[in-house]
């Protein structure tokens, strides 16, 4: 599955400092990475079976990208 993603996202200072902030917001330090490289990537849509870090991600206040569930993935992007 790596093979086939277009960017890979490499481990930066300025990721891990992100990461940082989330975790002191309550978020898991591998979700916080996670969210962190995302943002970095620019995308849009964050999606995760966890529901515990939906919810924890949509209190983020300056959250670069909106999180959601599989079944809203679905829904949102009419798949």
């Amino acid at each position: 599955m790596l093979n086939t993603a277009p960017a890979h996202i490499a481990l930066s200072d300025t990721i891990t400092q992100r990461a940082q902030r989330f975790v002191s917001q309550g978020v898991k330090v591998i979700d916080a990475l996670h969210l962190a490289a995302a943002e970095i990537a620019t995308v849009d849509y964050f999606c995760t079976c966890d529901d515990r870090l939906v919810r924890r991600a949509r209190t983020l206040p300056d959250l670069q990208l909106k999180t959601i569930s599989p079944i809203e993935c679905i829904q949102e992007l009419a798949l």
